[in-house]
């Protein structure tokens, strides 16, 4: 799957590449349902993150900003419970709130 793909169920599942957890990572994402898939790349256990354990931290942050930028009423992550109702409007938050603290070296 390559980023750009529309898949055919769903009502059509678009594929987003979203590379810094690995370098293969995809979301897939179902406009109609305002439903994304997000994997790794989002953590929901104490709080909203970006997930841990990338293999690049600044491509994986800018994953995250991609994914916030999208309508999305849920999103289902890879460790946690689904963030359900406003997931894009608190996935922005978190982007507002984090801002340049994510891509410091650790």
């Amino acid at each position: 799957m390559n980023d750009g793909d529309v898949l055919d169920f769903g009502g059509g599942a678009h594929v987003l590449a979203i590379p810094g957890h690995t370098e293969g990572s995809i979301a897939v994402f179902l406009p109609e349902h305002g439903v994304l898939f997000a994997g790794d790349t989002i953590a929901n256990v104490s709080e909203v993150m970006l997930g841990v354990f990338n293999q690049d931290r600044a491509r994986a942050v800018a994953s995250f900003q991609r994914i916030a930028a999208l309508d999305i009423d849920t999103v289902c992550v890879g460790h946690g419970e689904a963030i359900q109702g406003g997931a894009g409007d608190r996935l922005r938050e978190v982007v507002r709130t984090r801002g340049a603290v994510w891509v410091l070296p650790h």
